[in-house]
């Protein structure tokens, strides 16, 4: 599966698809062996699909259950629920008729209780100093951090999300359903005369964040710069001067050149700092091909920071560094500049700051 394998390799930068299927239609069982359609067998009762003698409210429709055991209360029967000790109750979703219990990777861990919800895993994620972060997506597996900030994008960005007085209008992002069914947030205002840019609210003190995209579209030559960006966007505040001020992680093509980099950068507004840019020749494709991004900022001392950005395709990554000397601090989002771009999550860690 595309995105099992993209994630996969993400988890690996440490040291980020809703990809649904349509639940089952009903049905099953028959007729009895001598072709009568008598009673009592699993699926011959249209009122009992699942032959555990309960019809109609039966909290796990398609899987007997008699007891009706359902422990967190989710409404839910343990027997079918995919965090059976933690309250997930199904919610409406695009693309299904009926509300689900949201599992963004697929691996039979619904969100709530899974420690990776964006990385899929065949077993229950270890998590040895009891942060509630699995290994595979801690940024520091045996340090205890502040909870882990999620969100799969199957819905609308809400009011916790807000965009800064330059950085385009909040209408630009709309939740998308891609044709493999993949939910999603896409920016689909591309134009070159500025950036478009979703922050969430509220200050990170250090940031780890993790997400994954696919570029629908680039820009042509014409603007100001013939740069065109997707990134993710971290450390966020203003200046002196009232200037943005933030650091950019993610994939950058040269509209004229067509020369594609996995780019680490301090940006002032819409441009580039002087100097604070370190870039990695990306040869990997750039429109259509899903790119993990795993970007990280660490307070080194007072005032300085040390920068990590990790981009894979699954099969090319690429990991440039940076130090600068400035604060981590900031706000955490997503930043695209002269690209259409659909973003399927986002994961955000606040690792414990430098002693």
């Amino acid at each position: 599966m595309m995105r099992r394998n993209l994630l996969a390799l993400a988890a690996a930068l440490l040291g980020g698809a809703c990809t649904f299927s349509s639940p089952d239609a009903g049905g099953g069982g028959g007729a009895d062996d001598d072709g009568t359609g008598g009673t009592g067998g699993p699926g011959t009762n249209p009122a009992d699909a699942d032959g555990d003698g309960i019809g109609a409210g039966d909290n796990c429709p398609m899987v007997a259950n008699k007891d009706q055991a359902d422990r967190d209360g989710d409404e839910v029967g343990d027997a079918c629920d995919s965090c059976p000790m933690v309250e997930n109750s199904p919610k409406m979703t695009m693309g299904f008729d009926g509300p689900i219990q949201r599992d963004h990777d697929g691996d039979g861990r619904g969100d709530e209780c899974d420690l990776c919800p964006h990385l899929a895993s065949a077993t229950p994620d270890a998590d040895p100093d009891g942060d509630g972060i699995g290994t595979p997506c801690d940024p520091e597996p045996t340090s205890k951090n502040p909870p882990a900030y999620w969100n799969g994008f199957y819905d609308a960005p809400d009011e916790g999300w807000q965009t800064p007085a330059k950085g385009g209008s909040k209408a630009d992002w709309q939740l998308v359903r891609r044709p493999d069914g993949a939910l999603g947030w896409r920016q689909s205002a591309m134009d070159v005369s500025q950036r478009h840019q979703l922050l969430l609210s509220g200050s990170k003190q250090e940031a780890f964040v993790q997400t994954s995209m696919i570029v629908d579209e680039v820009a042509g030559p014409g603007g100001l710069t013939t740069l065109r960006s997707a990134t993710v966007s971290y450390g966020f505040g203003l200046n002196s001067f009232g200037d943005d001020v933030y650091y950019s992680c993610g994939v950058r093509r040269d509209a004229s050149s067509s020369a594609s980099d996995i780019v680490l950068a301090v940006q002032i507004d819409d441009q580039n700092a002087t100097g604070l840019v370190n870039a990695d020749s990306w040869g990997g494709g750039v429109v259509g091909a899903p790119l993990a991004v795993t970007a990280r900022a660490d307070r080194t001392q007072q005032g300085e920071s040390a920068l990590r950005c990790g981009g894979s395709d699954g099969a090319t990554s690429r990991e440039p560094t940076l130090g600068v000397n400035r604060s981590p601090a900031g706000q955490v989002g997503l930043r695209v500049f002269g690209m259409r771009v659909w973003f399927d999550y986002v994961f955000i860690v606040e690792p414990r700051p430098a002693t």
